[in-house]
């Protein structure tokens, strides 16, 4: 046998002025992906407020007055009223409760912002999967290539764009978008080897839903051991869970577990059969078709080795379940949203599904048959995603709408005298449809506890259309029976109501009344 020559060449020097180590300190902060990924979403969604609709929902309108009230020290800090705390979220909004009126709008874009951060991250995991986790090295025989971790992160992003009411909670500033991208960097940063950002990724996502406290718990048991360097940051991050969940409501409504007590006392429309339902409201989050390609993707990766990051994924899918199916048996509402970081995940697995079946194919029966099969399995999907498609477009002019709507409430404020017209005194009260009692809050600039859902009070009373927008008007107590109109703008009634004999110095709306 004859000797082989190797010829070795030497590395390349670096050119003059450079270091050939890589960057370390902040320049590998600045050039990390999720720094990379968090500049672009939050440049596209500042954006979107200035192309698009942009108005916050029920529950983001809460939270924005909620944070002006930490910041403004004419208000009180009172959390009833309105709907279930939210710590991140209000940790948000005290920030740009400094920026005066404009907080909704910041609030509004960091939520679509966290949105499209979800959609980034989902599309590295499922992206990751497919350049080879679960994959032998017999079958990397698809071509091209390069071509699969694109088609895999795009079905996986398109996936989660699709879950239900994604498109509404983007356009209305809801917290949602913001857990999907939390759940997911936090894996995507295990996955990198940051086990620290990872953690504090889990620790946002325990400050927006309390499913994420049971994994976080034993992700930090399991950095306990394994990061000990970590241990300093563990129990600052497991502190400051409760500390934010408890502390606060306890501090503007005395009870610390207000949260829990809101969340239960809305029934979720369960019916007689809690587990069916929720179990049902699970199932359709993700279309059907994705559901189906995820578990497939399970399935490949378990013969073929047992891949850690896809069964990683699929364990915390199934245990993120287990936990909305138990808490929904203990009397929580288990709303379909509750789901979105296992949907999330589901289509992470799905994307992933789509390119190791195409692989497979090319494998045995060339690269052609692995494209044609890649194009049937979208193509597939298409009958299942049309329907949610339509819903999404319909979004920008329902966020139109809700934007006139709330102009014509801030014109019919105006028009009775603003503030000091409506609460001429400490006691006056106001009420208004439920879907804009915190919308009302803001505008008027009083706590939430000052706008009802129901006139149980004399004052001055605002009724717009019963809609998705409004909701129902408020009931008017029986007692209640002299109503005294005061304006009409765009959709807009108001009007002062007073009892019969009752004294009506404190009752507002006597600018516009004329006496």
């Amino acid at each position: 046998m004859e000797a082989s020559t190797v010829i070795q060449t030497p590395p390349a020097s670096p050119p003059a002025g450079r270091s050939s180590r890589p960057p370390t300190g902040w320049r590998s902060w600045l050039a990390s992906p999720f720094v990379i990924a968090l500049a672009a979403c939050a440049a596209l969604a500042a954006l979107s407020a200035a192309v698009l609709p942009t108005v916050p929902s029920y529950d983001p309108w809460a939270w924005i007055v909620w944070g002006r009230e930490v910041t403004d020290p004419h208000l009180s800090f009172a959390v009833g009223g309105g709907p279930s705390w939210k710590p991140l979220p209000v940790i948000l909004t005290t920030v740009y409760g400094l920026f005066g009126g404009g907080a909704p709008t910041l609030w509004v874009i960091t939520a679509r912002a966290g949105g499209l951060l979800g959609i980034v991250a989902a599309y590295r995991l499922a992206a990751a999967l497919a350049r080879g986790r679960g994959r032998k090295a017999s079958e990397d025989a698809a071509r091209p290539r390069s071509a699969w971790p694109i088609v895999a992160g795009g079905i996986a992003a398109a996936g989660v764009a699709l879950t239900q009411d994604w498109a509404y909670y983007m356009f209305r500033g809801t917290s949602e978008p913001m857990l999907i991208a939390a759940a997911l960097w936090a894996i995507d940063r295990h996955v990198a080897g940051r086990r620290g950002s990872a953690f504090a990724f889990g620790v946002a996502a325990a400050l927006i839903r309390p499913e994420a406290w049971p994994m976080l718990l034993l992700y930090a048991v399991w950095l306990w051991v394994r990061e000990r360097r970590l241990r300093a940051e563990i129990v600052i991050g497991l502190l400051a869970i409760p500390f934010f969940w408890f502390v606060p409501p306890w501090i503007g409504s005395g009870d610390p577990f207000l949260a829990a007590s809101h969340a239960k006392a809305y029934n979720g429309h369960l019916g007689s059969d809690p587990f069916v339902t929720v179990v049902r409201r699970g199932v359709a989050l993700q279309t059907l078709g994705i559901l189906v390609l995820g578990l497939v993707g399970v399935g490949i990766a378990w013969r073929r080795g047992r891949d850690r990051l896809t069964l990683t994924l699929a364990g915390f899918a199934l245990l993120w379940w287990v936990i909305v199916v138990a808490m929904t048996l203990d009397g929580y509402p288990g709303l379909e949203r509750f789901y979105l970081p296992a949907a999330a995940v589901t289509c992470v697995l799905a994307g992933a599904a789509v390119v190791w079946l195409a692989q497979l194919g090319a494998v045995r029966f060339g690269g052609a048959v692995g494209v044609l099969t890649a194009v049937v399995l979208v193509a597939a999907l298409v009958p299942f995603v049309s329907g949610r498609i339509s819903t999404a477009r319909d979004q920008e002019r329902v966020a139109a709408r809700a934007v006139t709507r709330l102009d014509q409430l801030s014109a019919a404020v105006a028009t009775v005298g603003g503030h000091d017209g409506v609460y001429p005194c400490r006691s006056s009260f106001a009420a208004v449809n439920h879907g804009v009692q915190t919308a009302l809050a803001w505008k008027l600039h009083v706590t939430l506890g000052r706008v009802g859902t129901v006139m149980r009070h004399q004052g001055v009373l605002f009724v717009g259309p019963h809609d998705t927008i409004d909701g129902g008007p408020p009931p008017i107590s029986r007692e209640l029976t002299q109503i005294r109109p005061l304006a009409s703008v765009g959709a807009w009634r108001v009007y002062r109501v007073t009892a019969p004999g009752a004294h009506t110095r404190c009752v507002g709306g006597l600018s516009a009344a004329g006496g």
